[in-house]
């Protein structure tokens, strides 16, 4: 009878109560129970067509007075298929007068037919005045003139700002490839690129022949520690990219480089040594664009070394015909790096890396809290490409009921221009699955070129569905 009085019969209420909140807990716990499964992931070898990088052909017109114009119709644009086409316009025949309005007529359906392309075709497009190594007979004599064929042609370029991606040079030297002209003394180099940034839409980057050029025209021996990334203050500096036509040809590229040391140099305009040249574009072109055609050399274009170079160089695109032989050599050659491409021929390595190649490493799924629990899901993302995109791209995540077939699409803040070649991130973002119905979703992830809304093809072998990659499946 002692023990029995003992007890604090007073308690025993608030003691019921708690007992009972932590019941009622336990089942909205189990009610808001979450369990969630994902898929495993790896490389694939696929060469992946993707916008604003590849492998391009070349194909030039010539603006003529005797041009029949057609509105745009078909202009040897059906049957093309890359992603990128590096499109000449020669206008030797306005080299003494200003651009007839046929001419400028026959540029506009060339443009407005690529615009149209059935294959979203992108262009690189250079102006030139020759095609036979003879610029200084068919070039304009007059810097004035070459400045008026730039403010005739802007207008119509910026129209179709959505399909050229770059213009290549300042319209003068053999080939367009400034070298070999009147007009490449310091002075005119900086007023026609210049007019050029002032002229062309700044969505479209410009580019020069070598980094000594690109040296000159911003006045920097160096690049700014911080650069002006993605065109983000609008300047000159931060659209302007190279084009290199002598790739691999020999140990200065055909003389894209020079002997002179960074320490040695009294001008911005040095042609700095090989070694010091690639690390020069290994930090600027991470930010604008780098490509052109490769040259036969026996050692420079053996498979490996050309890999290393073209990595450093953070090469995007690359002409599909030219050199021949060394794009035979590379056919015929077996790459043994230690990834998912090992015993792939080197072409076919080359062309898979030009620019980015974006893929899914890992998926993960984390729930924290007791009564409400949060989940975060954190997506590992690769870039094994040669560059980044330069490009803006929409990431998201997106969450579908399997019995309803409704959807939520959720934003995930992943900026792909800064994963750059060879690099590795996690993402993170909390799944709003407190607002979700009960049942089972699949969980998908997205990407989308922002300029054109075309869907971002990853380098996994998990397939592309209409709403993006499948991740897993999440029950609630």
């Amino acid at each position: 009878m002692k023990l029995l009085h003992a007890f604090p019969f007073r308690l025993l209420l608030p003691v019921c109560i708690l007992l009972g909140i932590m019941f009622i807990g336990l089942l909205i716990a189990a009610s808001n129970r979450i369990t969630y499964a994902t898929e495993s992931f790896s490389e694939s070898t696929e060469i992946l067509h993707n916008p604003w990088q590849g492998l391009y052909h070349l194909i030039g017109y010539t603006l003529s007075d005797d041009y029949e114009p057609t509105g745009g119709t078909a202009y040897q644009t059906d049957g093309y298929t890359a992603s990128l086409a590096l499109v000449e316009i020669n206008l030797k025949n306005y080299r003494a007068t200003e651009i007839s309005e046929t001419g400028l007529a026959q540029l506009d359906d060339i443009l407005t037919s690529w615009s149209q392309s059935p294959a979203k075709t992108k262009l690189i497009l250079r102006f030139l005045y020759d095609w036979d190594g003879i610029a200084l007979t068919t070039e304009p004599q007059s810097l004035d003139l070459i400045l008026t064929h730039m403010d005739q042609i802007s207008t119509l370029v910026n129209q179709h700002s959505d399909t050229v991606y770059i213009l290549q040079g300042i319209f003068v030297g053999n080939w367009g490839e400034m070298h070999h002209s009147r007009h490449m003394d310091e002075s005119s180099v900086k007023k026609l690129i210049g007019h050029l940034h002032e002229v062309i839409d700044p969505s479209i980057y410009l580019s020069v022949r070598t980094p000594s050029q690109w040296r000159m025209v911003n006045d920097v021996y160096d690049l700014p520690a911080k650069f002006p990334a993605f065109g983000a203050d609008n300047s000159l500096m931060g659209r302007l990219g190279l084009f290199n036509d002598g790739m691999l040809g020999s140990e200065s590229d055909l003389g894209t480089y020079g002997n002179t040391a960074r320490r040695d140099a009294t001008a911005p305009s040095y042609q700095g040594t090989r070694k010091e040249e690639l690390k020069f574009q290994n930090t600027l072109c991470q930010y604008v664009p780098n490509g052109g055609e490769v040259i036969y050399n026996a050692a420079l274009c053996d498979i490996k070394t050309a890999v290393s170079d073209l990595r450093t160089m953070h090469v995007s695109y690359l002409n599909a015909d030219y050199d021949g032989r060394v794009l035979e050599q590379w056919r015929n050659t077996v790459w043994t790096g230690k990834d998912a491409f090992n015993g792939c021929d080197g072409y076919s390595y080359m062309q898979a890396h030009l620019g980015y190649r974006y893929l899914i490493r890992s998926c993960e799924l984390k729930t924290s809290g007791f009564l409400r629990p949060t989940v975060t899901l954190t997506l590992t993302l690769q870039n094994t490409g040669f560059s980044n995109t330069l490009k803006p791209f929409e990431t998201s995540v997106l969450l579908k009921n399997t019995e309803t077939g409704e959807t939520v699409q959720v934003p995930l803040s992943a900026d792909l221009r800064k994963l750059g070649s060879g690099q590795t991130k996690a993402f993170s973002i909390k799944l709003p699955v407190k607002e979700l119905e009960s049942g089972s979703y699949q969980m998908y992830f997205s990407v989308k070129d922002e300029t054109t809304g075309q869907r971002i093809l990853l380098a996994n072998t998990n397939e592309v569905t209409a709403v993006g990659y499948l991740l897993g499946q999440l029950e609630k």
